[in-house]
């Protein structure tokens, strides 16, 4: 490789292992999610957006939504998260982010299966939703979901409303 003697690493070429988040996972998923969404989402949020996202990604707000039953499944790389998905019941994809990077490795098209996986399952039916933030539309579109209605600003948190794709 040009310039660098460090080959990137795919999910095939390193021990991931899915498993079931628990509240003990809390600091380590909050610490994550906040790390990731200060590198990649912050350049798409308004006014006191990053405040508001990073307020909702605490690790007391990470573990309560675990007590509460929202299942959050991590890909672990060693002891050390590699991506995570977390779902509201019953069908809306609330987190869904990969480490750096092994982003377009497919890691988050397999956490999102294993989220579908969950809602299938549970609910019978496939996740339905997401808020994208606007730089993940594209991706979002590639896992088959669509827009659905204007872009939401709250608090500086800005999103697109999406659906799932019926023609999938």
């Amino acid at each position: 490789m040009h310039g660098s003697t460090e080959r990137k690493r795919y999910p095939n070429e390193v021990d991931l292992k899915i498993r079931q988040c628990t509240t003990d996972d809390a600091a380590a998923i909050a610490t994550f999610v906040s790390r990731l969404a200060t590198e990649h989402i912050a350049c798409s949020l308004g006014d006191g957006g990053l405040d508001a996202l990073l307020t909702s990604m605490t690790p007391s707000a990470t573990r309560q939504r675990l007590v509460d039953g929202w299942p959050h499944m991590g890909a672990f790389d060693g002891n050390d998260l590699a991506g995570i998905v977390v779902v509201k019941p019953p069908t809306h994809l609330y987190h869904l982010f990969v480490r750096t990077d092994l982003q377009r490795t497919g890691l988050g098209r397999k956490l999102l299966m294993v989220a579908d996986d969950w809602s299938l399952r549970t609910t019978g039916v496939p996740l339905a939703t997401v808020n994208a933030s606007l730089n993940t539309v594209v991706v979002y579109d590639r896992l088959e979901f669509a827009s659905d209605g204007p872009i939401v600003d709250n608090d500086g948190v800005r999103y697109q409303p999406m659906v799932r794709r019926k023609d999938r």
